[in-house]
């Protein structure tokens, strides 16, 4: 198999790690006008391309596999510039090369057990929100550091855990239960096989978060290539007794651009068990636009002959990437989600404002600089069970690391 220069050019800008470099082009055969000059003289500045050894760089000529792998050996050497997405990527040259890589010296990380056995990520982030009306006009101010932790055991295990710290800005000496300020907490800490088992404490979503949006204890397994089916067995996680939990969540793709969802879970303690159904589907419309769609439907223990329903509508244009500086997005939504279809929310990003409470949401995310998003959220409404009228402005900065 042969690769042309052009793809290593189109590598390393897509790996995003030669740096903005502006050195003179070493290559007699590479003239200033032409489209590839910049990126050829990033390259070689970097060591990442020598050219033929006679001063020009033949860039119609193609390539052996081991010229090729001699270009990711030395991307892989640079590699520590690069985000988890470029990481993922190098990895996966490095599989396809791996016979050439080893006949170039290059010791690969991944196949000679030379990778990072622990990986720390996480964020930090400032939080303004302003409730006027509804069940509580004060609202939260605050800074709140998220760190994730991965211990890589071999062979794709892993264990991963995750700590939260929040501090409150008009009372940072807050202590106790407060559902705003928590300290050190172990929100998850779980084995998996980095493919489809998961077994301790971890976070859950099924479709779209209306029935429940938590950390649950139990076992986790996923199934399936055309259908993704995902099986969970354990018990909640909440202040609701830490009672049994089981879940069914089913993701279809109907093409490239849709994919429909359906989700079931059944949760109580002895033989009384509440139940909770749930479907959607998200949809591409054009290039620019993201349509979600969702209702969910609860059948609680203690009031069997009501069914409460919720809903869920959101449109996005564009999408803010914290890889790319000024990426960005608008979004506007409306929810209705009554607090008895709501079984524990505590995980969504609004639950303080969407439980018990119908309206709509309007916002923008922004990138100023890289691994950094902004955030600018305004949502109108009322609470269903008070008809209390509630406006929450919210402003926000997310640092990731």
């Amino acid at each position: 198999m042969k690769k042309s220069l052009v793809l290593i050019v189109a590598l390393v800008f897509i790996l995003g790690i030669a740096g903005s470099v502006f050195a003179a082009n070493p290559f007699t055969d590479v003239p200033a006008g032409h489209w590839s000059y910049s990126a050829v003289s990033k390259l070689a500045a970097e060591g990442i391309i020598d050219g033929m050894g006679d001063g020009t760089f033949q860039g119609d000529r193609t390539l052996t596999r081991y010229e090729f792998a001699t270009c990711i050996a030395r991307a892989i050497a640079r590699e520590d510039k690069a985000n988890a997405a470029q990481r993922e990527l190098i990895e996966k040259l490095a599989d396809e090369y791996k016979a050439e890589l080893e006949g170039v010296g290059v010791r690969v990380r991944k196949l000679e057990e030379k990778a990072q056995k622990i990986v720390i990520t996480g964020k930090a982030r400032l939080r303004y929100d302003n409730v006027i009306g509804g069940d509580s006009s004060e609202g939260v101010k605050h800074i709140n550091l998220d760190l994730n932790y991965t211990y890589n055991i071999g062979d794709g295990w892993a264990v991963k855990a995750e700590s939260e710290w929040t501090r409150l800005l008009d009372d940072p000496n807050a202590s106790g239960d407060d559902d705003t300020m928590m300290s050190g907490q172990c929100e998850q800490l779980y084995v998996t096989d980095g493919k489809n088992l998961l077994v301790g404490k971890h976070a859950y979503k099924p479709g779209y978060g209306l029935s429940y949006y938590a950390k649950i204890q139990g076992v986790q397994y996923s199934f399936g290539d055309n259908i993704k089916t995902t099986l969970n067995w354990g018990h909640t996680n909440s202040d609701k007794d830490n009672e049994r939990f089981q879940a069914v969540d089913l993701v279809v793709p109907v093409n490239s651009r849709t994919n429909v969802r359906a989700d079931f879970q059944r949760i109580g303690s002895g033989s009384d068990y509440s139940k909770y159904y749930g479907a959607g589907f998200d949809t591409k419309l054009g290039n620019s636009f993201l349509l979600q769609a969702a209702a969910s439907e609860a059948k609680p223990v203690n009031n069997p002959g009501v069914k409460s329903k919720a809903y869920l509508a959101s449109l996005q244009y564009k999408t803010a990437d914290i890889s790319i500086v000024h990426s960005n997005d608008i979004f506007v939504g409306y929810t209705k989600i009554p607090a008895d279809v709501a079984y524990d929310r505590s995980d969504a990003d609004d639950y303080n404002y969407t439980d018990d409470f119908k309206g709509s949401q309007v916002g923008i995310h922004y990138v100023p600089m890289k691994n950094t998003l902004v955030t600018v959220w305004y949502m109108d409404g009322k609470t269903i069970s008070t008809s209390n009228n509630t406006k929450v402005y919210r402003a926000q900065a997310e640092f990731f690391f």
